[in-house]
């Protein structure tokens, strides 16, 4: 048994998941390490997101009934509701991170389409990492909760073309944000 109280074969199968999601490479004779991070990867898996994101988005407003409406409600005020950042600390508050990808999450949970949401939710997870670990170097001065807000209206009016050129617009400038704090990005390297 190992300090952590893992077995062998759980942490082989973590690390095995981990792998194939593309959160962590495996490095012959050396192990395991973090995926790298480049501001190249970055653009380029905000430009595939933002494509597959808006499809579901698409398909979500299509084909979304009452219940998914009220869902997108409760994510919205529940995102309203939580604090950007812990008092007297670097970072988001881990509950605001957590309503953000549930907002996130619920706007496109209607998509009828399960490959369609997979590959979603991989590039989506993907892009969190780089926003958890460069947000606190980030240098943005938008209106976040606007965005989310404008997005959130058009998806309820049912405005398909608007909210997803809203939500297009939202993910590449948070790709651009992080672009603007590339120091840290390629320092890691």
């Amino acid at each position: 048994s190992s300090i952590c109280d893992a077995s062998p074969g759980a942490v082989r199968e973590a690390l095995s998941r981990l792998t194939s999601e593309g959160l962590v490479v495996s490095v012959p004779q050396r192990g395991f390490m973090v995926a790298p991070m480049s501001t190249k990867d970055l653009l380029d898996l905000t430009e595939v997101r933002i494509d597959i994101e808006i499809k579901c988005l698409r398909r979500s407003i299509e084909y979304g009934d009452l219940a998914w409406e009220a869902r997108i409600q409760s994510a919205r005020h529940q995102l309203r509701h939580t604090p950007v950042s812990i008092a007297n600390a670097k970072g988001v508050h881990p509950e605001r991170s957590r309503a953000h990808i549930e907002s996130h999450d619920t706007l496109i949970s209607a998509c009828n389409s399960e490959w369609w949401l997979k590959l979603r939710n991989q590039m989506f997870m993907q892009a969190e990492r780089y926003r958890r670990m460069l947000y606190t170097y980030a240098k943005m001065t938008r209106d976040i909760d606007a965005e989310h807000e404008a997005i959130v209206d058009a998806t309820l009016a049912r405005d398909a073309d608007l909210a997803c050129k809203l939500l297009a617009a939202h993910a590449q400038e948070t790709a651009n944000d992080l672009v603007a704090s590339v120091a840290p990005l390629d320092a890691q390297r």
